[in-house]
């Protein structure tokens, strides 16, 4: 069962938004901020997009199927999973396809899942820990030295959320400022703009997880702890 737990990240609806953000991108109902200098390593990047979920548990089904994740999340090419504690805490490594002539990077990260439901707007946050050295390294790739972030969704009511994808990164290795804010511009909006139509296919409704009590649409009438969890969809 989730935890009724406010994370340090959290994700404000758009109205709320601080200053020090600047919206560098508007279209498709999709919002792409920044807050960062062109000069220095940290990027920050934050996507926010409205539409209606009428099943929560599609996105636990979608997050779930590991290789499918390319699909929606751009610039990532692989996606696994190499440890966990619990179905809601677990150990995760991407790898990236950058354009060329910039060399490909790799992700190790800590993604822990929280429910809040004792403030307004009730939120579903995916928080994003950088863990550089729990893999070996991998001579094919530059792994990120250090990564934050969130993927999650505040509830607006009438099946309608608001979703948020964050991330506080240091790239390492060379890539030129402009070229990085042209990629950190695109990254949020692709990944929003496919995961909101993906979330909806037919193949990713009626799932239930029986470790995730989500008090959204699309939880079972009937269902309980002690019910046994669907499988992800085959990719």
């Amino acid at each position: 069962m989730f935890s009724a737990f406010s994370p340090a990240w959290s994700a404000p609806v758009s109205s709320d938004i601080d200053p020090d953000w600047t919206l560098v991108s508007d279209r498709n109902d999709i919002q792409v901020y920044m807050k960062h200098r062109d000069e220095s390593r940290l990027k920050t990047f934050r996507g926010i997009t409205r539409f209606t979920l009428n099943d929560e548990y599609s996105l636990v089904a979608l997050l779930n199927d590991y290789p499918s994740i390319p699909k929606w999340l751009h610039f990532v090419d692989s996606a696994e999973e190499f440890g966990r504690t619990s179905p809601l805490d677990r150990q995760l490594r991407f790898t990236t396809q950058l354009p060329w002539p910039l060399a490909d990077r790799e992700a190790v990260l800590r993604a822990k899942v929280t429910q809040t439901l004792n403030t307004e707007p009730e939120s579903v946050m995916i928080t994003l820990i950088n863990q550089p050295d729990a893999l070996p390294p991998n001579n094919n790739y530059i792994r990120f030295p250090e990564m934050t972030g969130l993927l999650g969704f505040t509830r607006l009511g009438n099946h309608e959320v608001e979703m948020t994808y964050e991330l506080i990164l240091d790239p390492g290795g060379y890539i030129p400022a402009w070229i990085a804010n042209i990629l950190l511009r695109d990254a949020p909006y692709f990944t929003l703009e496919r995961l909101r139509r993906i979330v909806n296919k037919p193949e990713y409704q009626n799932h239930y997880y029986d470790y995730i009590d989500l008090h959204g649409p699309g939880r079972p009438q009937d269902a309980s702890p002690q019910a046994a969890p669907s499988p992800a969809p085959a990719p």
